[in-house]
């Protein structure tokens, strides 16, 4: 339930949304060309399948959002923290504290082997963000 709180928090970043607005205009003007493009350059609206045309512009979206939402869930090393978490090293299994807005750090033990996984949030107001 937690990896589903911190998914949506991260998605609601206006910055995420913006990028993949920007991106699914652009990938879906492309993709509309390339499978109806007979129609929008004759103009033939009565032609043009609606449903097709918002699929090339939603697919791009969810795509988009996706991946900036599951790379932000990684916790890399040098990155900052989205969330106030527990996180678990994949390698010696020791754990770290880490504030939002906190650079996360190598572990202790492992250095530069360090693979962080989240094991707990720890704030339960996890919400939207603008």
């Amino acid at each position: 339930m937690y990896k589903m709180r911190l998914g949506f928090h991260i998605f609601c970043n206006k910055d995420i949304i913006i990028r993949a607005l920007k991106l699914a205009i652009f990938v879906g003007i492309i993709l509309n060309f390339i499978n109806q493009g007979e129609y929008l350059i004759h103009l033939d609206f009565e032609s043009i399948n609606l449903f097709k045309m918002g699929l090339t512009f939603f697919v791009p979206f969810c795509v988009s959002s996706y991946t900036a939402v599951s790379m932000k869930m990684k916790f890399h090393v040098g990155e900052k923290a989205v969330v106030n978490a527990l996180l678990k090293c994949k390698v010696c299994h020791t754990t770290h504290k880490i504030k939002q807005n906190e650079i996360i750090p190598f572990c202790h033990i492992c250095n530069e082997k360090t693979s962080w996984k989240i094991k707990k949030i720890r704030n339960d107001d996890v919400k939207c963000r603008n």
